[in-house]
């Protein structure tokens, strides 16, 4: 560690003056007799280092923090109990909640989530919509504007420490049990957010329902949804490699495509029905990522056959299925929502059809290349049947 001539300086009239100290004085004392004798030129931040920037930063994090505790004495202020009088009009049913009550108890001081990123944060966010939802799910009355506002501010926030989570799993070089188990506990997680926080923000009232919508669906495209369809081929890439590695062990490594399906699924479904409703179209911004993905696995290069460059192919079949599954999710059954006002706009039709038409055209080439000598990009018939399907099921519900 090196030291400035002006943190020398500063040491050199530290000393000097502890020299004259009185016997009889305490050393706090005497800093506190020097400071009201020699005041400072300047003023300085109240931060070890006096800097104002770290000051700000610190002030930055009360403020967050106090707002986190704000809204969440709204929450449990708004869970007390009022006595209304009975309506003989049935209210909207809402979609029956997971019920995270086991879940959050069992998070509460487990090792291997207590060490992971910001878990005390996904902890409390999740456990504050927990009883946000319960709250206002409970209620008979509309939910009011401030109410929304509150829950998507809540959701927001949980999505934003559920990433922060997620992402080191996803981009983790080895693989653990552990993290499958955290897999499933943020799936648990996830599934309760999408199934029982959007449908509150059209009880009774639609009003500025949209963009609130727009919030919510846009920080799952942003931190959820979009990294998950980007990692089943570097997952598949790194966990094949591991497998087949030359160099022997005995610990075999953990697959986690399955569960990070399973998330993305889980994610998804309770979004189906309301999602092409609204402006933000999730269905197609989705599969044009995942497209994007799909085009990716079939450069136009061949490559010599390697071991490496068979297990790059082996990886990228693999990466195929899980990617054509992701889409088979995205196109689901044929519901009235796509068949109306909700359907696809013509730009984003038209881009899905012209990803579809690259894809097949180069596994096309993929498939009738003569040269058998050099390869590893070579797409069989069952890969070739699976984009076939998808594409047919994205036509049948266009």
């Amino acid at each position: 560690m090196t030291v400035s001539d002006a943190d020398r300086f500063r040491i050199a009239v530290a000393l000097t003056a502890l020299k004259f100290k009185p016997a009889d004085q305490s050393c706090a004392s005497y800093v506190l007799h020097l400071r009201s004798i020699f005041p400072p030129s300047a003023p300085a931040a109240p931060t070890t280092d006096g800097s104002w920037k770290s000051h700000a930063l610190a002030l930055e994090k009360d403020l967050e923090k106090m707002k986190e505790k704000y809204q969440a004495e709204q929450i449990s202020h708004g869970s007390q109990p009022v006595k209304r009088k009975p309506k003989k009009k049935t209210t909207d049913k809402i979609p029956a909640r997971a019920d995270l009550e086991t879940v959050l108890a069992s998070l509460d001081g487990r090792p291997d989530f207590v060490c992971l990123p910001d878990s005390e944060s996904l902890f409390s966010n999740f456990s504050a919509l927990n009883q946000l939802t319960f709250v206002l799910g409970a209620s008979e009355t509309a939910v009011t504007t401030a109410q929304r506002s509150l829950l998507v501010s809540t959701a927001v926030r949980c999505i934003t420490t559920l990433s922060v989570v997620l992402h080191p799993i996803l981009r983790s070089t080895g693989t653990t049990a552990s993290q499958a188990t955290t897999l499933h506990t943020l799936t648990v997680l996830l599934h309760h957010l999408t199934s029982s926080s959007i449908p509150l923000l059209f009880r009774k009232s639609k009003s500025n329902a949209n963009s609130l919508l727009n919030k919510v669906l846009d920080a799952l495209i942003t931190f959820i949804f979009n990294p998950i369809l980007e990692s089943f081929s570097p997952l598949s890439h790194r966990y094949l490699a591991s497998l087949f590695s030359p160099t022997s062990s005995d610990n075999l490594p953990t697959d986690l495509r399955p569960d990070v399906l399973r998330m993305f699924q889980s994610g998804f479904s309770p979004l189906v029905s309301i999602a092409a409703a609204y402006e933000l179209d999730l269905q197609s911004t989705l599969a044009l990522t995942a497209l994007r993905e799909l085009e990716g696995l079939f450069p136009e290069a061949r490559v010599p056959w390697t071991h490496d460059s068979r297990v790059n192919a082996l990886a990228r079949k693999d990466a195929l299925w899980y990617t054509c599954t992701a889409l088979h999710t995205l196109f689901g059954p044929i519901k009235d929502c796509w068949t109306s006002s909700g359907s696809p706009g013509a730009i984003s039709e038209g881009r899905i059809a012209d990803a579809f038409s690259r894809i097949v055209s180069r596994c096309r080439g993929c498939r009738t290349d003569p040269d058998v000598n050099v390869g590893g990009e070579d797409m069989d018939e069952v890969g070739y049947g699976m984009i076939l399907g998808i594409m047919e099921r994205f036509w049948a519900m266009v």
